[in-house]
């Protein structure tokens, strides 16, 4: 064995011992650091020739790089869709690493128990049927894009035809639809061999819903002949609006269409009892996609894809020469994910469900949607801002109060520079019909009102003299 192998064999507990004082430390010192430092790049190191070994690469990485990571996962970041980590789900985020498990979901092993009760979990979190099979995939796109495939095995079997088979050469594509779709999904589509071509329905005014008006003359207005796949949101990005899913359910009984949810991070809604009501129709649909590295606060990276055509995805993703009939019993995993190879990403989910139940993610959920309507009464009381849309979940959307034709994309940027340079909160840029707009997104268990408090004054504080300046 070479020397410094060995030596660090000899002594890896001492060394997993320092590893997790480095831990407690950074959590310690997460509520004070930079949120979002800036990092200036150096030039790149060469690989030795000899090797240092554990101990002088922490050393290494906790000089060079630490003081420059993101307190991403603390509670005043609020940028993208970026959710902290759980006690728990972080607890078993460690031993998904320390057994390191290739979740392959054979029949007889442990992985694939965890997995199946996992998505039990998830099932019930989400009052969702039985008939929904699911498999764990790495994000929001690999989901988007497993979803896509299953969806375009069932068009093509609409005509008599198997996509997995045959490939999609000489096949009519499918008509896709939907009011606003993620980039993911365009993505998905594109790697789907579909096509990013996506029909745009009318939003209802002023927001970035589906007008179920426009949808149902669309629906009725088609060859009911021609596949259609509809993919419905729950969360955008920019705002954090949602699509009637109960209307929408609705017209998928009397038109045949694959339904799909982009949940990426606004299924979680579908689990507080306050905000349930609004998404029964969750349960009609075809396929469905939520990351749990967003608000279900588990480290990255993970997301569950839910289906309740398991044959079509068994037949989209099976490993097997030749797949055209029903999944067959006990069915290994990875016949049924686009990965072969797989981290055990569902022990970390399992862990923070069991530890604090349905009714602590109802919390979560119920408290960050609080915490941004709190945000958004601030933006409306703020002489420097206007809000975009009402606060329907956990985003923000809001621009300068000053008339739009005024406000460029640089001058959100520069505002959001600022932002980043002061080090108080961290925010990102979004798009609200068009138009550059500020944007917060609270998904983290741990942020308080007084972060909210400390975030927007750094927010208006950063925004002053922009609005000075670009003001008529």
């Amino acid at each position: 064995m070479y020397e410094m192998l060995s030596q660090d064999h000899a002594k890896q507990a001492q060394i997993l011992r320092k590893v997790c004082e480095d831990a407690v430390s950074f959590l310690e010192q997460r509520p004070s650091r930079t949120v979002a430092p800036f990092y200036q790049e150096q030039t790149l190191r060469h690989l030795p020739q000899q090797g240092m070994g554990a101990e002088a690469a922490r050393k290494l990485f906790s000089e060079d790089y630490l003081p420059w990571i993101p307190a991403s996962s603390g509670g005043r970041y609020f940028g993208y869709v970026i959710g902290g980590v759980t006690p728990a789900a972080l607890a078993g985020d460690w031993y998904t690493s320390l057994y390191d498990q290739n979740a392959f979901g054979h029949p007889g092993t442990v992985d694939r128990q965890i997995e199946a009760e996992t998505l039990q979990l998830i099932r019930d979190l989400l009052d969702l049927p039985k008939d929904f099979f699911g498999v764990f995939v790495s994000g929001a796109t690999t989901s988007a894009m497993t979803a896509m495939v299953c969806a375009r095995q069932w068009a093509a079997g609409q005509t008599g035809h198997s996509a997995s088979e045959e490939g999609l050469y000489g096949l009519e594509r499918p008509d896709v639809a939907s009011g606003l779709t993620h980039g993911a999904n365009y993505k998905a589509l594109s790697m789907a061999g579909i096509g990013r071509k996506v029909h745009a329905l009318p939003l209802l005014p002023g927001r970035e819903a589906v007008d179920p008006a426009a949808l149902e003359a669309y629906l009725a207005d088609r060859d009911p002949k021609k596949p259609l796949i509809y993919i419905a949101n729950m969360g955008t990005a920019s705002s954090g609006d949602h699509d009637d899913l109960n209307a929408i359910a609705e017209l998928k009984k009397k038109y045949n269409f694959w339904l799909h949810v982009d949940g990426a991070f606004g299924g979680m809604m579908a689990c507080s009892p306050k905000y349930a009501g609004l998404f029964k129709g969750l349960a009609e649909a075809d396929s469905i996609t939520m990351d749990t590295h967003k608000w279900l606060n588990v480290p990255y990276d993970g997301a569950v894809i839910l289906c309740r055509h398991p044959d079509l995805q068994y037949q989209s993703f099976t490993n097997a020469l030749s797949a055209s009939g029903a999944v067959p019993n006990q069915a290994s995993h990875y016949h049924m994910t686009p990965e072969g190879s797989r981290r055990l990403r569902a022990l970390p989910v399992w862990f923070t469900l069991l530890a604090y139940g349905k009714e602590g993610y109802a919390d979560l959920c119920e408290r960050n949607v609080a915490l941004c309507e709190y945000y958004g009464q601030k933006v409306e009381a703020s002489p420097y801002f206007r809000l975009l849309n009402q606060v329907r979940g956990n985003v923000v959307c809001f621009t300068l109060n000053l008339p739009e034709d005024r406000i460029a994309q640089s001058d959100i940027q520069e505002i959001l520079d600022k932002l980043q340079a002061e080090g108080v909160t961290y925010s990102n840029m979004g798009s609200f019909y068009g138009k550059p707009a500020l944007r917060v997104c609270l998904t983290n268990w741990m942020t308080e009102p007084a972060d909210v408090d400390a975030a927007f004054a750094s927010m208006e504080n950063c925004s002053k003299a922009v609005f000075d300046r670009i003001r008529p």
